[in-house]
């Protein structure tokens, strides 16, 4: 059809990176290279305005579309300055019915978070626009011009214009594709009402592409409702079958996709809510299929901006966290992924013949302080109301169990088992039970999360007190044992996991539901110290870009830190250790600079040094090795008048921290941070979510595999610096 328009086409096929005309090193096949000129003009892009906003620019473009039969379409991009000097993950904003490009960009309020997260923002059209643009008469407001419902249309009056989804999904990133700096392999989609149904389908079948998906009121299932039910028979004829490729509902029932993680904020004010939304038909079949839904239903809210302003921030957090790997956003309430298929296992487990009767298996005990780890047969007896007994696959090796081990903890109860960095399967339940069954991949958390109390429903805080006062006695909530023993005598549980046993028993508040298809000799180290890294840099000192910072203490943790700092865009990274070896690894991990404290001349310090290197200190430090001196050195190393220093190393019991008033009087911020602030049962899934997705490094950390039966060697290894973590295996 366009050929009678005399327009000629450049063709492609594939993902939404697709190759412009200025890009292409030789015409397509059948393609002569004067219709490659002619199909840069028909496809040139106009710059019709600019204005600046915040630390960026608000542009218009127009440009002759050929996917929507030669129309003169108009977009927009919202671009931090960033892009200046590299590529920027970029969001897509779908808007609804009767909308243009200008709308979000009026009303939403988005582009200081978009500029202060360094997301590129491209706001089409809804419909191709124009006087030869077929329309129904009378004119509507939910079809023709402003109403292209994100589709590729088939009937005869209306599939020369009406190719949304093409228009989206192919022809506006390869326009894209030269002169606007976006990373295309970090790509997301979010839209309201007919926008929402659209970046829902497009995510669904485009999963490689649009790594994240978010909606606000979504036309979650238009086959059922008003609005899809007078749509699509003029856009795609009478055959439902063909509908089924545009309604979310249905692309979920089929999806075989990576695993998806979508989320959806709807009004319950909304006059559509009912009859044209239905957002229980969604929820239902992402429960059904198992792709995890974050379904908020805001209450009081409506259909309008006012109601995406609102959200909008938290939805590009939502984003960035996605295609960055910097996590910045967590859903309101803990839900565990849903059965049967993508997260979790195709078929369920039956609890086994164990379920309901103690466990005889093998354990380390820790009898007394200062002395090795016996292995030794225990008895676990069955979860209680509340609880779960999980069969775990590995564990790996912290420093807090060699502190506990070395009788530094004031909370230390001997005999006990320690661990509490593993991974393992729900082996059964008790009584009360629903979020887990028996074959679950699970992650322990020592920082529990029930979603209802004081600290769970404060935003950025995780420091849950649902079981808090029983963990901390070492016995559980149920009725106040253990449930460890050997030979007739309890054994303490360690931290509300006590991992160092093939068998163990928690609380429901303490363990984190996660993907089957991640590794579990893997995933086992975000129970603790590198998601505690991560969480110091983003969650509790929030570090933002171009800011200078110091790392004392280049252990695991310590490394973990650097990354966040990276990830957060820290322009200069300081890493301070005693051993030169560590400091070389930390350059690898993006360290700037590094200063071993023995090196430096007489009477200088490693603070000295900061100081003078930052001429005021830096804008953040990290205290990472529990030395009470380091503690102070990192939080007088850090500047005057905002600095921020946050200890992240547990000191020995007795031990307090001590600095001259002044360093405070003048600003400084001295915090602390318990597994880096994050919320275990909502969040760690989305670390392994990360992982997965190659955003955060987790096998680089690994140093050291060895067999349970050699946990004794592998705490040598912990003891003389040799390892960042050895994980060892039950198997």
């Amino acid at each position: 059809h366009l050929a009678q328009e005399g327009v000629s086409i450049f063709c492609w096929h594939g993902p939404a990176a697709a190759v412009s005309p200025r890009r292409a090193a030789s015409p397509a096949p059948g393609l002569q290279p004067a219709q490659l000129v002619r199909t840069a003009a028909a496809m040139a892009v106009t710059e019709i305005s600019s204005v600046r906003c915040f630390e960026g620019a608000l542009k218009r473009y127009e440009h002759l579309s050929p996917a929507l039969g030669g129309c003169r379409m108009k977009f927009a991009v919202y671009t931090p300055d960033a892009a200046a000097a590299k590529d920027l993950p970029a969001v897509y904003w779908l808007s609804g019915l009767t909308c243009t490009d200008e709308n979000f960009s009026q009303k939403a309020g988005a582009f200081e978070t978009a500029c202060q997260l360094q997301l590129i923002l491209v706001l089409p059209d809804t419909s191709p626009r124009g006087d030869d643009v077929p329309d129904e008469d009378p004119k509507t407001y939910d079809f023709g011009a402003g109403a292209g419902f994100y589709l590729n249309a088939t009937t005869d009056k209306y599939k020369k214009h009406f190719n949304m989804y093409d228009y989206v999904t192919k022809e506006l990133p390869g326009l894209l594709a030269d002169g606007f700096r976006i990373d295309t392999a970090k790509v997301g989609i979010m839209g309201h009402s007919m926008g929402g149904h659209g970046a829902l389908t497009i995510g669904l079948k485009e999963p490689e592409t649009y790594k994240s998906v978010s909606a606000f009121s979504p036309i979650v299932n238009p086959m059922e409702v008003p609005w899809g039910q007078k749509a699509f028979p003029l856009y795609l004829g009478s055959d439902k079958e063909s509908w089924k490729a545009y309604d979310a509902v249905e692309l979920i029932k089929t999806y075989n996709g990576p695993p998806r993680r979508l989320l959806v904020d709807q009004g319950t004010s909304d006059n559509f809510l009912t009859e044209q939304l239905k957002p229980e038909n969604l929820k239902k079949a992402c429960a059904a299929k198992g792709i995890m839904l974050t379904l908020r239903m805001r209450e009081g809210f409506d259909h309008s901006y006012y109601f995406i302003s609102t959200y909008v921030k938290d939805h590009l957090h939502y984003h960035a966290s996605q295609l960055t790997g910097h996590l910045s956003w967590c859903p309101d309430t803990a839900s565990a992924a849903p059965e049967p298929t993508v997260y979790s296992p195709p078929a369920r487990v039956s609890a086994g013949e164990t379920a309901g009767k103690e466990i005889e298996c093998l354990a380390a005990v820790a009898f007394a302080a200062k002395q090795p780890l016996s292995l030794v047969k225990v008895k676990v007896g069955p979860p209680q109301k509340g609880e779960v007994r999980i069969k775990h696959v590995a564990v790996a090796l912290c420093h807090t169990d060699a502190y506990t081990l070395d009788g530094h903890d004031p909370e230390g109860l001997f005999p006990c088992i320690l661990g509490h960095e593993a991974s393992g399967i729900v082996e059964s339940v008790g009584e009360g039970v629903t979020e887990f069954l028996p074959g679950d991949h699970v992650i322990p958390c020592y920082q529990a999360y029930c979603g209802d109390c004081k600290f769970c429903q404060r935003p950025n805080i995780n420091l849950c007190t649902s079981v808090r006062a029983y963990t901390g006695k070492g016995v559980m909530a149920g009725d106040g044992k253990p449930r460890f023993t050997y030979e007739g005598k309890p054994i303490y549980h360690f931290m509300g996991t006590s991992s160092f046993s093939e068998y163990g028993v928690v609380h429901k508040q303490s363990i984190a539901k996660v993907r089957t298809d991640a590794p579990l000799d893997k995933v086992c180290l975000l129970g603790c110290g590198i998601s505690t890294g991560w969480g110091a840099v983003w969650n509790t000192a929030k570090v933002e870009r171009g800011a200078t910072a110091a790392v004392f203490g280049m252990g695991a943790v310590g490394l973990s830190v650097i990354e966040g700092l990276v990830k957060a865009g820290a322009s200069k990274i300081i890493a301070v250790d005693l051993l030169p070896e560590k400091l070389e690894k930390a350059k690898q991990w993006g360290a700037t600079d590094v200063i071993c404290p023995k090196e430096l001349e007489e009477g200088k310090t490693a603070t000295s040094e900061i100081v003078r290197m930052t001429e005021f200190g830096v804008d953040y430090s990290f205290d990472c090795t529990g030395s009470v001196g380091v503690m102070r050195s990192a939080l007088e190393c850090s500047a005057r008048g905002w600095g921020v220093s946050v200890v992240i190393g547990v000191a020995a019991a007795g031990q307090e921290i001590s600095t001259r008033p002044f360093q405070l009087v003048t600003g400084r911020t001295w915090k602390g941070t318990a597994f880096g602030g994050w919320k275990s049962k909502p969040q760690v899934p989305m670390l392994v979510d990360l992982y997965m997705d190659g955003q955060l490094k987790i096998d680089e950390y690994i140093t050291h595999k060895m067999k349970f039966s050699q946990i004794n060697e592998a705490f040598d290894l912990l003891h003389q610096g040799k390892c960042l973590r050895c994980v060892l295996s039950f198997e």
